[in-house]
């Protein structure tokens, strides 16, 4: 079984101001491999990030709400059925989303906006990387990672890496 879970990182905004936005309190608890429903922490380069098991809160109008006075970064991570998505709010708009669906095939991606330099690359990655796969009898989704990875080189974080 693998990760269903969403996550959130903002930027330019104060803990205390991001957490009391999307409705979380601070416990002082640690959870290092996001055994509870919510977790939160800091990361470098004044990113805070909440890992949670609601993948219901990515909403454009909670994303907006949450982006107000800084930057939001979020993805979604659905393992089992090959689903990703990541997106980037600034300032209450939304920049740039990536959304692959794993039922729609391997390269199956949805871009929108104005995305991030890195992309091109980390795409072409995935697709030669897929490719080769697909040579060898597949098996391996490359592209489900896109997503994934241009939130990851953003801010540093990815749900799987510790």
């Amino acid at each position: 079984m693998g990760f269903s879970l969403a996550w959130f990182a903002a930027q330019g905004i104060a803990r205390a101001d991001f957490l009391e936005r999307a409705g979380f309190d601070d416990t002082g608890e640690v959870d290092e491999y996001f055994e509870e429903e919510h977790s939160a922490g800091e990361l470098p380069g004044g990113w805070i990030v909440i890992v949670t098991s609601d993948v219901g809160l990515l909403a454009p109008d909670k994303l907006a709400q949450w982006s107000a006075g800084g930057r939001l970064v979020a993805a979604v991570v659905h393992e089992d059925t090959m689903n990703s998505l990541a997106t980037e709010w600034l300032e209450g708009k939304q920049v740039w989303s990536l959304a692959h669906d794993g039922s729609e095939g391997g390269d199956s991606l949805e871009v929108e906006g104005q995305l991030p330099e890195i992309f091109e690359e980390l795409k072409q990655e995935a697709i030669a990387a897929q490719t080769e796969s697909e040579r060898e009898g597949g098996g391996v989704d490359f592209v489900f990672d896109i997503p994934l990875d241009v939130a990851a080189e953003i801010t540093g974080f990815r749900h799987d890496e510790m």
